[in-house]
């Protein structure tokens, strides 16, 4: 795996108290053979709720035969339907020891039912994937059109299942269907399940989602990848903070030093991923190179199951004010923080959605769309990255402007998983270029 490690400054002014921020970039690499990889796990959960009758399920039939015919023989394949009741369709268990037309047999008999008990069909597929737990740990996919209206209903509590979950190292993904799902709880399961939360607004996109996020599951270059966080002084622990919403604990190493975990979790060929971490630093007192902390990276590579550990000293130079105020910010960490700061204003916008107010969300959005273009017209032509950055905030840019058009325009629940969407991606740093690409070329809203 590559690291890239970035300051925005790197040069604090003496006795002064100041922050700095960081930019970790992680890229995955693309193994040259998978044909040997471990078996993965994958459960799928379908909602087989009555809301599901005719293309939404006919969809996802045509989803899973075409998922079931790309799994390699030492994967461990299952499906879990619910209505009203939770059932085993395809019981899990390695391809190789299917009988695959069979399969495809039982998958064309799923029929649409009752009501609607998430928690209950999530429940059942957790039992499963624990049952077949292997090297790489296991997947839940879940897909829903509908709120869940039996069962465990609230967010927060399906949600604390996800956590529990992956803590037993099984990712949770969710794709939402159509436009009456419900995206609170679908992205609570998957952001607290360390999985992808998706849109399919069409029984299209429900195929093609299906079909790259089990892929993306099916090509995993690293697994349980952990960055720990190790200040030279311990007081500065508390100061340590994260610009993506990623979760993180304190753990006590070894040699009896607090240290700051953010587990990374799995992370599929060829993927990027980014993690900034903010540092509120105290006044330092002595003049010179000084090291604020030590970072450990902490991963399993596929297909070899190795351990491997990468480790970069945070230093930064300590100089009298007068020079320290002549630093630059470094622009690429910058506007990794603009983006950040962007997905924040995405999330407030959803939640504005959420309560039916349009023209709330267009006007965020509007606002950060300017505050993006004028950063672009900033980005000086000298800059080794200026034709990167510029892209990367006119992109950026020409989403919020239709995340904008799409609040004015459409329904605001419907447009608020468009939102969540983005916000689910970005949030928590799982944003590289090809799969921002194939979320958002879905759809014009």
């Amino acid at each position: 795996m590559k690291l890239n490690a970035k300051l925005d400054v790197d040069v604090l002014a003496l006795q002064q108290e100041d922050e700095v921020t960081c930019l970790l970039t992680f890229e995955a690499p693309v193994p040259a053979d998978v044909a040997d990889r471990p078996g993965e796990t994958l459960i799928v959960v379908v909602d087989r709720s009555g809301s599901m009758q005719g293309e939404p399920l006919d969809a996802v039939r045509s989803s899973l035969h075409a998922l079931l015919d790309r799994v390699k023989p030492q994967d461990i394949f299952g499906v879990v339907t619910f209505d009203d009741t939770a059932t085993v369709a395809v019981p899990a268990r390695p391809i190789r020891d299917h009988h695959v037309p069979t399969v495809h047999s039982l998958i064309e008999g799923i029929q649409s039912g009752g009501s609607t008990d998430l928690s209950g069909g999530y429940l059942l597929g957790l039992s499963e994937a624990r049952r077949n737990l292997g090297a790489t740990g296991a997947t839940v996919l879940m897909l829903s059109d509908g709120h869940a209206n039996a069962g465990i209903t609230d967010p927060n509590q399906v949600g604390g299942l996800a956590t529990r979950a992956h803590d037993e190292r099984i990712t949770s993904s969710t794709i939402g269907i159509g436009s009456g799902y419900d995206e609170t709880l679908l992205n609570e399961v998957a952001t607290c399940g360390s999985g992808s939360h998706r849109f399919a607004y069409t029984p299209d996109d429900a195929s093609a989602v299906v079909s790259e996020e089990a892929g993306d599951l099916l090509s995993k270059a690293i697994i349980n990848a952990f960055v720990r966080i190790k200040p030279t002084d311990p007081a500065l622990l508390d100061g340590i903070g994260t610009l993506h919403d990623v979760p993180r604990w304190i753990e006590t190493d070894c040699a009896g030093d607090k240290v700051l975990v953010i587990p990374l979790g799995d992370l599929y060929a060829g993927e990027e991923r980014e993690l900034l971490v903010h540092f509120a630093v105290p006044a330092v007192a002595d003049l010179g190179h000084h090291q604020l902390a030590e970072f450990t990276i902490d991963y399993v590579t596929l297909p070899d199951l190795a351990s491997q550990t990468i480790t970069w000293p945070m230093a930064v130079n300590v100089a009298p004010g007068d020079e320290a105020s002549g630093r630059v910010p470094d622009p690429t960490v910058t506007t990794a923080r603009l983006l950040a700061e962007t997905t924040r204003a995405k999330k407030e916008a959803t939640e504005a959605l959420g309560h039916g107010d349009s023209d709330t969300a267009a006007r965020l959005m509007t606002v950060q769309s300017g505050l993006l273009g004028a950063a672009l017209i900033a980005i000086s032509d000298d800059l080794p990255a200026a034709t990167e950055l510029r892209s990367r905030l006119g992109e950026e840019q020409e989403q919020l402007d239709k995340l904008a058009r799409g609040a004015r325009e459409q329904d605001a629940f419907r447009s608020r998983k468009s939102f969540m969407e983005d916000v689910a991606m970005e949030s928590r740093g799982r944003n590289d270029t090809i799969r921002r690409n194939r979320s958002r070329g879905k759809r014009d809203f």
